[in-house]
């Protein structure tokens, strides 16, 4: 299973993801991430801890406004060995196409989605988001076998830095409706009993951050999980 690190992108720094509430996040003050400076914790992620892959979300342009792409690239452009998946706030199939950087796979996400029509296709990844609002998927795309991919990430934004555990019940559900997929469950992974129960439970992996920068998961317990 794939143990994938998380990093929020908002005005330039690397922020504190809790429940979803876009305006309160704040820079991270962690171990990993002191100040909230962008680069140094992808170094620590990809270098010290040796991760291959890390999920970037452009929260600016999830929220409608100018995207970090600029700095996406120089994370690109810095580590070019890494794997980068971008949720870059997708709305259209023409915004999707202009994500042309090979070495960066777009997550299109189910919230900022809005063509009723077109497939996404396998070059990308699609977020199944769910708040306390329940299923955000105003264009349907979730539901819609013939349009999503087989990539799916299942996104609860409510656990998401809530320290409340995975969502095997939403795990569940989508092993049932999209049996051939690829899943990987997002929000609420504590610690190394988490990432045990959601491999069993069949995920292809999962997203991980808060667990990262207070310690909970190191070095030692990620080498031993790899």
């Amino acid at each position: 299973m794939k143990i994938i690190p998380v990093i929020d992108l908002l005005r330039g720094r690397a922020v504190h993801a809790i429940r979803g509430r876009r305006s309160a996040y704040r820079p991270w003050q962690s171990v990993l991430c002191p100040d909230g400076q962008v680069l140094p914790l992808v170094r620590r992620l990809h270098e010290q801890l040796q991760f291959p892959l890390i999920y970037l979300a452009d929260l600016d342009a999830i929220q409608g406004q100018a995207s970090q792409l600029a700095l996406v690239g120089q994370i690109a452009d810095t580590f070019p060995d890494l794997q980068i998946w971008l949720d870059g706030g997708f709305r259209t199939p023409s915004s999707l196409a202009a994500a042309t950087d090979e070495r960066i796979l777009p997550v299109v996400g189910s919230e900022t989605w809005t063509d009723a029509v077109s497939p996404i296709g396998d070059k990308a990844l699609l977020s199944i988001d769910r708040g306390v609002d329940g299923l955000r998927d105003p264009s349907g795309i979730a539901h819609d076998a013939a349009r999503r991919p087989v990539d799916l990430i299942l996104m609860n934004l409510e656990r998401v830095g809530a320290d409340s555990g995975p969502d095997l019940a939403m795990l569940e559900h989508w092993r049932a409706e999209a049996p051939s997929a690829r899943l990987y469950l997002a929000g609420g992974v504590r610690n190394v009993a988490d990432l045990e129960t959601i491999a069993r439970a069949g995920a292809a992996g999962t997203l991980v951050a808060s667990a990262l920068h207070d310690g909970r998961l190191d070095a030692r317990i990620i080498a031993r999980l790899r």
